[in-house]
């Protein structure tokens, strides 16, 4: 005789699965005399699973061997420039906000961000900090330019006035 149905009524009375029951032979009766037994619940321990989730995260286990999905499946490589783009504007705009820039060195970095110009964060403060001092150069140069034409046009005025007193 099936005791399908005795097997499923048990699992139902216990609060378990089918497959946790084991039948001897009334389903209550026989429960209280230990005839019919609850399984306990197996443990699956992920002490091991934990190990290897840690040596992921250093780079073990996942060599070419390990790689199923094309590189592009793996790391997207459009979410991969859409992180860099956005990195990168912002840090463009939190300079600009803190007056680190003016708004054209803004806008000429913004395009050269977006011309793909700057691999990272690092590069593109590099080329900021190239670009103002550069900056910083010419305008140092244009000031003693401008002293020197100041002191010529002096020395001109005073010749001038001395040729005139002695005329």
């Amino acid at each position: 005789m099936s005791l399908k149905l005795q097997k499923r009524l048990a699992a139902s009375v216990l609060k378990c699965g089918k497959n946790k029951i084991w039948m001897g032979f009334s389903i209550r009766k026989l429960y209280k005399e230990g005839l019919i037994l609850k399984k306990p619940p197996k443990v699956y321990s992920r002490a091991r699973v934990r190990l290897y989730k840690l040596a992921k995260r250093k780079g073990r286990h996942m060599g070419i061997g390990k790689r199923r999905g094309t590189k592009n499946a793996r790391t997207n490589t459009k979410t991969l420039w859409i992180k860099r783009q956005r990195v990168l504007r912002r840090l463009l705009k939190r300079f600009r906000d803190s007056k680190k820039i003016d708004r054209h060195l803004y806008h000429s970095f913004y395009l050269r961000c977006k011309g793909n110009q700057f691999k990272n964060k690092r590069t593109l403060i590099e080329a900021i900090q190239r670009e103002k001092a550069e900056i910083l150069k010419k305008k140092t140069i244009a000031d003693q330019l401008e002293a020197k034409r100041l002191k010529a046009q002096i020395l001109r005025n005073k010749r001038k006035m001395k040729k005139d007193k002695e005329q």
